[in-house]
C-alpha cells in the first residue's frame, strides 16, 4: 500500500494540493515529446566515467538494492522489511525486463511482460490506465502498437520505481541510463512522468563514480530536457542547498511551488527526493529519513533516496539493524519470483553490467 504523509506546512497546505489535483496537468509547450525532439534539446555528454573496480561495484549494487528495499519500509519496523512493497516490485519487474530481452529491449517485448507478469489490480495511476490500454490493444489488434496513453496521470511518479536500475547497469554512464529508462516510461507517462525516470536513472549512474550526493544530483541535471519544468524545480533545490538553506526552508518552498500539481506528481516529488539526499549528506538514514519528512508519496521517495544513498555509501553505509533484517529475503509480488535474496538480486544486476563496461 502506497503510505502519503503530511507535509511540514500542515493541514490547510495538504488540504490546498489535495484540492488542486483535479486541476489539468498538461506540459508546458516548451517541453519536448519525441526521442529526437528530448536528445537535440540535452547538453552535449562527454565519454562515461570509469566505474569502481569489481568488488567495489558489486557491493554499491548491492547497497543500492539493500537501500531501496529498507528504504521502502523507513515507516515500519526492521523486523518488517521482508513485507511486500510496489517500489521493490517495479525493481526487480526491471531486472527481469532486462535479463530476458537486455538493454534493447522494445515496447512490444515490455508491454508483454506486464501482460504476462503484473496483475490487474496491481498497477496505480498511469501504469493501471496504460495496463488497461495494452489490453485493449492487444486483443483489438493483436499488437501494442496502436496503443493510445490516456491523458490523466500521465505526470505521475509511478515510473520512478522502475528506473533507477538501468542506473545501476549504466555505472559512470548517466546518457545511457537515462535513455533506457526513457525508453520504460514511455510505456506509461509523458511529459514530466517521463524525465522523471530519466533523472532517477542518471542519478543512480551517477552516484557510482560521484564524490558525494551533491555531485551526484549536479550531474544528473544534465541529462534531462533543460527547460524543463522539472529541470527548473530540482535547481532550485540544488542552488537553495549552495545557498545555505535550511532543508525546512527548502521543503516548504517546493510545497508552496509544486503542491497544486498533487502529492502524486513527478515534479514535487522528485524535488522531496534531491532535498533528502543534499541535506542527508552521505547520512543513509538521515536521507531517507528527510525524505519521509517531505511527506507525500513517502514509499516511492524513501525507495528512491535510499537506493541512489545506498549507492552512494555502499552496504557498509546502511546501518546495521537494516543490514541485518534485510540481509537475507525481500518479498515480492511478481510471479515466479517470490521471496528473493538480495545478495542474489545484487549479483544478478552485476552480471547486466560486465557487456557495457568490458
Amino acid at each position: 500500500m502506497r503510505r502519503e504523509r503530511t507535509e511540514p506546512g500542515g493541514a490547510s497546505r495538504r488540504h490546498r494540493a489535495d484540492a488542486a489535483t483535479e486541476r489539468p496537468h498538461r506540459a508546458a509547450p516548451r517541453e519536448p515529446a519525441d526521442d529526437a525532439a528530448i536528445d537535440a534539446g540535452l547538453p552535449p555528454d562527454g565519454p562515461p566515467d570509469t566505474p569502481p573496480p569489481d568488488d567495489v561495484l558489486l557491493d554499491r549494487i548491492q547497497g543500492g538494492w539493500l537501500g531501496r528495499c529498507a528504504g521502502a519500509h523507513m515507516m515500519a519496523d526492521p523486523a518488517e522489511v521482508l513485507d511486500r512493497c510496489d517500489a521493490v516490485d517495479r525493481a526487480v519487474l526491471t531486472l527481469r525486463l532486462l535479463e530476458t530481452y537486455g538493454p534493447g529491449f522494445t515496447h512490444e517485448q515490455m508491454a508483454s511482460l506486464w501482460l504476462l507478469t503484473l496483475p490487474f489490480l496491481r498497477p496505480g495511476g498511469a501504469e493501471r490506465a496504460a495496463y488497461r490500454m495494452l489490453v485493449d490493444g492487444v486483443t483489438a489488434s493483436g499488437r501494442v502498437g496502436a496503443v493510445r496513453r490516456p491523458e490523466p496521470m500521465q505526470e505521475g511518479d509511478g515510473a520512478l520505481p522502475r528506473a533507477d536500475l538501468y542506473g545501476y547497469i549504466a555505472p559512470g554512464d548517466p546518457r545511457r541510463a537515462a535513455r533506457l529508462a526513457r525508453k520504460d516510461a514511455q510505456l506509461s507517462h509523458v511529459a514530466s512522468g517521463l524525465y522523471g525516470a530519466m533523472w532517477v536513472a542518471a542519478l543512480s549512474s551517477a552516484a557510482f563514480t560521484a564524490r558525494d550526493a551533491t555531485e551526484a544530483v549536479a550531474v544528473s541535471l544534465r541529462h534531462i530536457p533543460p527547460r524543463s519544468r522539472l529541470c527548473d524545480a530540482l535547481c532550485e533545490v540544488l542552488v537553495g542547498h549552495a545557498r545555505g538553506r535550511t532543508w525546512a526552508e527548502v521543503v516548504d518552498d517546493i510545497h508552496r511551488s509544486h503542491g497544486h500539481y498533487g502529492p502524486r506528481h513527478t515534479v514535487g516529488n522528485a524535488c522531496l527526493i534531491a532535498a533528502g539526499l543534499l541535506w542527508g549528506d552521505g547520512d543513509w538514514t538521515e536521507t531517507v529519513r528527510l525524505t519521509v519528512r517531505g511527506g507525500w508519496d513517502t514509499e516511492v521517495g524513501a525507495a528512491a533516496a535510499g537506493s541512489v544513498a545506498g549507492v552512494l555509501a555502499g552496504t557498509g553505509g546502511i546501518p546495521a539493524e537494516w543490514r541485518q533484517a534485510a540481509k537475507d529475503r525481500v518479498r515480492t509480488a511478481v510471479p515466479d519470483a517470490g521471496d528473493c535474496r538480495i545478495a542474489d538480486l545484487a549479483g544478478r544486476t552485476y552480471a547486466l553490467v560486465r557487456p557495457s563496461t568490458s
